[in-house]
């Protein structure tokens, strides 16, 4: 038992050595703590310019996501009831969601997703029309 301490401390004082180098390929943390956390993305559907957009919420010039397996996206629609429908049902479980006015719809992405770049749609119901994005809105999954 001595010796497996010993060959764990000696394991881990390595690692933290080359890890302290300004070459070193990992952190301490990442060594430590390998899975990221969960981010999530803000974005509102609303009008901007007479038109419904798909922004982020502290953004208005973007909209396309970028993000990893168990990311969440958030978002809220601001002054009608809308549709999503999404192109792959293996990116949130499922193809399309329903979401009211000022209500969030929160979507993790799946642990199953593909690697890619995914246009989704918003249909607005209030004037019957598809919310613009980066034209239209897409979700990068990395």
């Amino acid at each position: 038992m001595y010796l497996r301490n010993i060959q764990i401390f000696a394991f881990l004082s390595s690692l933290l050595f080359f890890s302290s180098q300004n070459n070193s390929y990992f952190s301490v943390e990442e060594l430590l703590d390998p899975e990221p956390q969960p981010v999530e993305y803000r974005l509102v559907v609303k009008i901007i310019d007479d038109e419904w957009r798909v922004v982020f919420e502290d953004d208005e010039t973007k909209s396309d996501v970028t993000l990893r397996r168990g990311d969440r996206i958030r978002w809220v629609v601001e002054g009608s009831d809308a549709s999503f429908s999404f192109p792959e049902i293996q990116i949130f479980g499922l193809e399309t969601r329903d979401v009211k006015d000022g209500n969030p719809l929160v979507m993790a992405i799946s642990r199953n997703a593909p690697d890619g770049t995914y246009a989704y749609s918003v249909f607005v119901h209030e004037d019957m029309t598809y919310a613009r994005g980066q034209s239209p809105p897409r979700i990068i999954i990395r």
